[in-house]
């Protein structure tokens, strides 16, 4: 086919956070971008206090919408129809793409993705407000959605259950992982560049991820000071999300103030490093649309004790330890056992960077377009998805 489809990309996640789905909208818009064939993208956003667009889109066409996050989904949860103004470039388009679980209201032909059901399996882990959002909206935008997303499934299955989706109407696509900057890096070189995070010189646990409920950190927190170890520091890498004032009071009565290390947020560039120094990674949340950080760990080389619920043992496969997330006994150990073991660390260094291999951008790029390409009129006849 001469014409390149055209297709409206929502680029807003990855402009106003720094979390698993801002990296899920970053990559994919990039991926797609770089395909060979690929479609012609045009990005799409509200109105953010900083747009740091990614580099490599500077670029593409932008339709920039002048509300900021709560007006804007006031201005969907009202189920209004864009003004001709803003509408005008986007129907342009072929498709709409989505990419976190929001759709404009009677535009072209949309494909939508849901991340996770978190709202409506764990919603005592999400505000009021946020609950009744999601509640109201995300059955009304599943049902516009020509077609949707998910990035496991796992997430399928709640979408079908939760949302009472068909289950034909949900495509599963893995994410992916960034296997030039997410690899395994000499141990000494990884230590000297995670430095400038640690304020220590001593072995430690890591656990990546949003200070929030629903990582669980209240029991990874019991189960370090099960160790009684010492030597052992936890390095959590996150930022602050809603609800972390449960976890300020694990801390303090966890009794192991003193090691353990909450660093904020970690720029991109230093993350590779920080999974490589570490003796192990430790995820152990309750509820994952996917577990990205699990899988770039294993990138590194990081030897993973992960969830066995959820999304996670599909990320993970057998190249990590797999526990019940509510049970620090047993994670405490699981921990013990890794960290004084050092032929299991060797072997499980050795299976991560091969389990993760499967998973790129790339892949995750090319599934997506075939999922467009079903969608739009003029070129559904040329794709059959099964």
């Amino acid at each position: 086919m001469s014409d390149a489809m055209r297709v409206c990309f929502d680029i807003t996640p990855a402009l106003g956070q720094g979390a698993g789905i801002a990296r899920y909208a970053r990559e994919l818009a990039i991926a797609l971008r770089n395909l060979q064939d690929g479609p012609s993208l045009t990005l799409f956003h509200n109105r953010q206090r900083k747009a740091r667009i990614p580099q490599q889109l500077h670029s593409l066409p932008r339709v920039a919408i002048p509300l900021g996050n709560r007006a804007w989904r006031l201005f969907l949860m009202a189920g209004l129809a864009l003004p001709p103004a803003w509408n005008a470039t986007i129907n342009a388009c072929d498709v709409f793409h989505g990419t976190d679980a929001l759709i404009p209201w009677r535009t072209i032909p949309s494909v939508m993705t849901i991340h996770d059901l978190s709202t409506h399996r764990y919603p005592q882990h999400h505000t009021r407000l946020h609950r009744q959002y999601a509640r109201m909206t995300l059955p009304r935008m599943a049902k516009q959605a020509m077609l949707l997303i998910a990035d496991s499934t796992a997430t399928k299955r709640d979408i079908v259950d939760q949302l009472g989706v068909p289950d034909q109407k949900v495509r599963v696509i893995p994410l992916g992982v960034d296997h030039q900057r997410f690899r395994p890096i000499d141990a000494v070189l990884a230590r000297r560049q995670a430095s400038q995070f640690l304020p220590f010189d001593a072995p430690y646990i890591l656990s990546v991820g949003t200070l929030e409920p629903r990582k669980n950190l209240a029991v990874l927190l019991h189960a370090f000071a099960l160790l009684q170890s010492s030597d052992l520091h936890l390095v959590l890498a996150g930022g602050t999300g809603w609800g972390d004032n449960p976890f300020a009071g694990a801390l303090q009565q966890a009794g192991v103030l003193d090691r353990v290390h909450i660093t904020g947020y970690v720029p991109d560039d230093l993350l590779p490093s920080l999974y490589a120094a570490a003796e192990c990674f430790v995820y152990p949340s309750l509820y994952e649309g996917f577990g990205l950080p699990v899988l770039e760990a294993m990138a590194c080389g990081a030897p993973v004790i992960t969830s066995n619920t959820s999304s996670l043992p599909e990320v993970a496969g057998d190249a990590a330890i797999l526990v019940d997330p509510t049970d620090s006994a047993q994670l405490a150990m699981k921990l013990r056992e890794l960290t004084g073991d050092a032929n299991m660390r060797s072997r499980l260094s050795k299976l991560g960077p091969a389990q993760a291999a499967g998973f790129t951008w790339e892949r995750t790029a090319r599934e997506t377009y075939e999922v467009y390409r079903s969608i739009a009129p003029q070129y559904a006849a040329s794709v059959s998805l099964s």
